[in-house]
């Protein structure tokens, strides 16, 4: 679906909102519960509570999906797709660069289902409990580098190269068998924030959310789409999916404005970590980790101060 037609959509969803409300309420609590299936890692607890306070009258039934990436209806088992299909609305994520499956008419298939982007996740590095960096609280792109990442399908080609496999049949089929290679200390992953923190088991992995220093691009995170079937776009689904629109942070599970506070006390837990950061041993992996550190940011002040020299 468009932008223009996203747009059309959601101005339409605001309209008819009360409407879907006010209908709602005065059918009683026999009316149908509206079904939002989600998938992992996604946490809809917040739309839940919106829509209570908009459309008191009719229940919203969450329905978790066992599926992390792409459609549930594909998922290849028959329950969860049975689940799926059950809902009327679904919570899908996709590649960066991606859309949900159907949304998109072709010369060959036509277009069976709406989709509205809801907001990109942050990507997090996902290591063994007793890695180096593990006692930081995020990384930055310039460590990725001293970390062997692990290959496996959910990593997006825009991210880090992974080390390949040198037999492909070795690489995890999902998430989970991947941090069950990372526990082990084979190496560590790439993963949305919100997937990695649902999926890991804390007493072997540890989640640092990949921060981009001053001049770094942040890598693209998957994208949060909300898709429903064009037979199902009602008055009601169109409430549903202005309640959704409604969040527009671009990180993990926070709202826009816990997104800020987060980011304003970040160089205070920073400098507290440091601080508090054990020494590192001589030639040490760590020691190598903060040498490289540390001469990176000594080439960038080296570069403000030619920058300066060249205005004077």
């Amino acid at each position: 679906m468009s932008d223009t037609t996203s747009d059309a959509m959601s101005s339409e969803a605001s309209g008819s909102a009360s409407g879907a409300a006010a209908g709602a309420t005065g059918a009683g609590s026999s009316v149908a519960p509206i079904r939002l299936g989600f998938a992992r890692g996604v946490a809809p607890s917040k739309w839940a509570r919106r829509w209570k306070t908009a459309t008191p009258g009719r229940k919203l039934e969450l329905v978790p999906l066992p599926v992390a990436f792409g459609s549930a209806l594909d998922a290849g088992n028959p329950e969860t797709a049975a689940a799926a299909a059950d809902c009327d609305v679904l919570i899908e994520r996709t590649a960066p660069d991606g859309r949900p499956a159907g949304s998109v008419a072709t010369a060959e298939v036509l277009k069976t289902r709406h989709a509205i982007r809801l907001y990109a996740e942050t990507v997090a590095l996902v290591v063994p409990v007793d890695h180096e960096l593990a006692e930081q609280e995020s990384v930055s792109l310039a460590e990725l580098q001293f970390v062997k990442l692990l290959d496996h399908p959910d990593h997006f080609s825009g991210w880090p190269d992974p080390q390949p496999w040198d037999d492909p049949s070795w690489m995890p089929r999902h998430p989970r068998a991947a941090l069950e290679l990372v526990a082990t200390g084979a190496g560590a992953i790439l993963l949305p924030v919100p997937l990695a923190r649902h999926l890991v088991n804390k007493r072997e992995h540890a989640v640092l959310p990949v921060r981009p220093e001053e001049d770094e691009a942040p890598l693209d995170g998957p994208v949060i789409w909300a898709v429903w079937a064009q037979e199902r776009d009602d008055a009601t689904v169109q409430h549903l999916a202005g309640i959704l629109r409604g969040r527009t942070a671009n990180s993990s599970r926070e709202s826009a404005t816990e997104e800020a506070r987060q980011t304003q006390r970040a160089p205070k837990q920073q400098t507290q970590a440091r601080k508090q950061a054990p020494k590192l041993k001589p030639n040490s992996r760590g020691a190598q980790l903060q040498a490289a550190k540390d001469k990176a940011e000594r080439k960038k002040a080296e570069a403000r101060q030619a920058k300066r020299r060249k205005r004077r």
